[in-house]
């Protein structure tokens, strides 16, 4: 049986709501992304990393058990240099703080359009990263 290798890299997803986790994963098939994974805490995240190591990992923030800094921290310890798109919706200075401290590779705050996701996604690819946090809104 053949593999289909995806152009745009391969990614897990990690979020505790199961829609967004269908809905994300539908959508970044269509746009070429291999989704080679699907947890719902930073524990699971964690995880998935060790055993795919892909080129992104896309994770939420507030999650029941291990959250998204769990998963966060843990994730930069096995591999400072791992791309990591945070969602989050919290408007908690501090956790902000501490998610930018563990230095992801950008946060997109929710609500945000898939599109966006998708671009923030193409343009970390297209090596137009510029090394900062980016907190997109």
């Amino acid at each position: 049986m053949k593999k289909t290798i995806r152009m745009n890299g391969s990614v897990i997803i990690i979020d505790d709501d199961e829609d967004i986790l269908e809905l994300l994963s539908e959508y970044l098939l269509l746009e070429d992304f291999d989704v080679v994974g699907r947890g719902t805490d930073g524990l699971k995240a964690v995880n998935l990393y060790v055993e795919h190591r892909p080129d992104f990992v896309i994770m939420d923030i507030a999650m029941p058990k291990y959250d998204g800094i769990y998963g966060l921290e843990n994730i930069k310890k096995l591999n400072p240099n791992a791309t990591i798109i945070i969602l989050t919706g919290n408007s908690d200075k501090a956790i902000t703080q501490k998610i930018i401290q563990l230095n992801p590779t950008t946060i997109l705050e929710k609500p945000y359009p898939v599109e966006k996701l998708v671009s923030v996604l193409k343009s970390i690819k297209n090596l137009t990263y510029s090394g900062s946090i980016d907190i997109l809104s």
